[in-house]
């Protein structure tokens, strides 16, 4: 495998990996320099905690910390990360890794990769997306406040504090947005008009909106005080929160808008292609290209195509697959009649899959799940929808579902979404991490797209290995949402690296997806204007894992364990793949046997 490559030309991953393998601790004096070693570790784990319980408001909401302060936007505090994972790196690379435990060294390993990798993206500070519907900062509002504790009075002085804080976080975020356009760096005309109305959908009243009081998680305060923070809060969106987003929307509107390029992706920018490269690494956690990454989207395609006509052959029809694809876009039978099917749909999948998970996995988390409607004002610009973990204020992990424009968005997929986002995906690999009570603090809340997202896409896939979907149709559905996936490593960075236009992306993603003329232009908008890599996570991740899986079950033949390949995957917690592959060789090494290798 090429490998990333520190000031030496070794690549960093293998610098720990070699010194642990190739260096065996001597016998003299081990005791000693595995103590200083995993003393050394603990300490840079602490000093990456405690920042992220300083910097971070998720984490904090996680871990029932109070949230005090909305993060920093400027490149002043870029720059102070930056040189905090430089320090880290040394630090980390200074360790004697052969005097560690395996399990130290996977969080050595891991804490080195992120702290390369954050060094190496600060070069591209002005080039990351702010506004657009996934990536906005403006949407983490709804993702915070409404999770704000509010169980005494001074909860409630919290949550009117950093309400008042935001007038001034918008600002700082329309100066980056003008350092962005000063430098060149500006959204497609093609996306501006849905990130103008997200900046307008971000005001409000007191009564609703991001900003508003949960009045029903603060039904045990004094009324009289609660009555008090509503007028306040009303206050402050009306008079100070209001007018900086109506400034925000005017300048986008004006001078930012005449500016606009009307093509896509990232090569149209000053060192977008390197960005582009740059992310694709980031997101995949695998030294890959975009060329490889798009040679495995068309091989992924054909294999999709051939399982589809297998399910048509065996359900008898006897027309084309284009024929057939026309009937379950446009037959009644193939789309839920309210947003509460859709839910009630999303929660039978994962609950058949949970009466079988006993065959695949030693345990379950003990976090409750459900699904949830989304927010209205951000169901325009989002495909889909997105999974919320478990917090402190909300212990239920919640898939948040699109729930608009119902007769173009068929449940063929709903089986496997549910098992994405829910059981066994998300909601059981996100939520037994963060109950694990062997990992770190630092590896229970790491959280990197090729593994999370793999995960999940393997979860469905695994759904499919159990029975869980219940009719051909339903396995029909399963390749469909497969079939999707695997056009993002074709269109990502066809849109990013290899020039194309949006529309030679829609018509690909036309001729190669189910998706309704809705879905396929949010998705190419996704792709190419706002999130940029983290598309290719998906299949790259699955991939993956099915590949050492298989590499488990031809080295251990009989002997392969399916519960113990979950259990050590899961138990791993969240890492970039490389670190994960050294884990599955490692129990390969155990023969299987639930040894990890240490």
């Amino acid at each position: 495998m090429r490998g990333r490559q520190h000031a030496a030309g070794i690549p960093v991953w293998l610098v720990v990996w070699t010194a642990a393998c190739g260096a065996p601790v001597d016998e003299r004096g081990g005791e000693g320099r595995s103590a200083r070693a995993s003393a050394q570790l603990a300490a840079l784990l602490d000093s990456a905690w405690v920042r992220d319980l300083e910097t971070n408001p998720f984490v904090r909401l996680r871990e029932g910390v109070d949230v005090e302060r909305l993060p920093a936007l400027d490149y002043e505090a870029a720059e102070e990360r930056a040189a905090f994972s430089q320090r880290q790196l040394e630090r980390a690379l200074a360790i004697d890794a052969a005097a560690l435990s395996a399990d130290e060294r996977v969080t050595l390993e891991t804490l080195v990769w992120q702290a390369e990798m954050a060094v190496e993206g600060h070069r591209y500070f002005w080039l990351r997306s702010v506004l657009t519907p996934y990536s906005s900062v403006l949407r983490s509002y709804s993702q915070i406040f409404p999770l704000l504790p509010l169980e005494d009075d001074e909860d409630l002085d919290r949550f009117v504090a950093l309400v008042e804080q935001v007038p001034s976080h918008v600002r700082d975020l329309e100066d980056y947005v003008r350092g962005q356009f000063e430098r060149d760096f500006i959204v497609s005309s093609q996306n501006l008009t849905p990130v103008v109305q997200l900046v307008r959908a971000t005001a409000g009243e007191a009564e609703d909106g991001p900003f508003a009081l949960p009045v029903g998680r603060a039904s045990g305060l004094d009324p009289a005080r609660v009555a008090e923070a509503r007028a306040r809060i009303g206050d402050i969106v009306r008079d100070s929160i209001n007018p900086v987003l109506e400034e925000l929307a005017a300048f986008l509107e004006g001078p930012y808008a005449a500016r606009a390029p009307a093509g896509v992706g990232l090569s149209q920018y000053p060192e977008g292609r390197e960005y582009y490269l740059y992310l694709t690494r980031l997101h995949t956690t695998m030294e890959v290209t975009p060329e490889e990454v798009q040679a495995a989207g068309h091989e992924l395609l054909a294999e999709f195509r051939a399982r589809m006509a297998e399910i048509r052959d065996r359900l008898g029809w006897e027309g084309s697959a284009e024929e057939f694809h026309e009937h379950l876009k446009t037959d009644p039978r193939y789309f839920p009649a309210s947003h509460e099917e859709v839910r009630e749909r999303l929660l039978a999948a994962s609950t058949r899959m949970l009466e079988r998970i006993d065959a695949y996995f030693p345990g379950v988390p003990e976090a409750p799940w459900d699904a949830r409607r989304l927010a209205p004002e951000l169901e325009p610009a989002m495909t889909y929808g997105y999974y919320s973990a478990p917090t402190a204020a909300e212990p239920t992990g919640i898939y948040y579902y699109n729930g608009s424009n119902l007769d173009q968005r068929s449940w063929l997929g709903l089986a496997s979404i549910s098992l994405h986002e829910l059981i066994p995906g998300h909601h059981f690999q996100i939520a037994g991490q963060r109950e694990s009570g062997t990992l770190p603090d630092y590896r229970r809340n790491t959280s990197y797209t090729a593994y999370t997202e793999g995960w999940g896409s393997y979860a469905s896939y695994l759904g499919f290995e159990a029975g869980v979907y219940e009719d051909l149709y339903s396995e029909y559905g399963f390749y469909i949402l497969e079939s999707f996936l695997a056009t993002r490593l074709v269109v990502d960075p066809g849109m990013n690296h290899f020039g194309w236009t949006r529309e030679e992306a829609r018509r690909f993603m036309r001729e190669n997806t189910l998706e309704s003329e809705t879905q396929i232009a949010t998705e190419s908008l996704r792709y190419s204007t706002d999130l940029p890599g983290q598309a290719l996570a998906y299949q790259m991740g699955k991939r993956k894992l099915l590949e050492l899986r298989a590499r488990a079950e031809d080295a251990l033949g009989d002997g392969f364990d399916l519960r113990g390949f979950h259990d050590v995957v899961l138990r791993t917690g969240s890492v970039p793949m490389v670190v994960l592959e050294g884990q599955v060789d490692a129990w390969i090494g155990g023969r299987g046997s639930g040894d990890d290798g240490s």
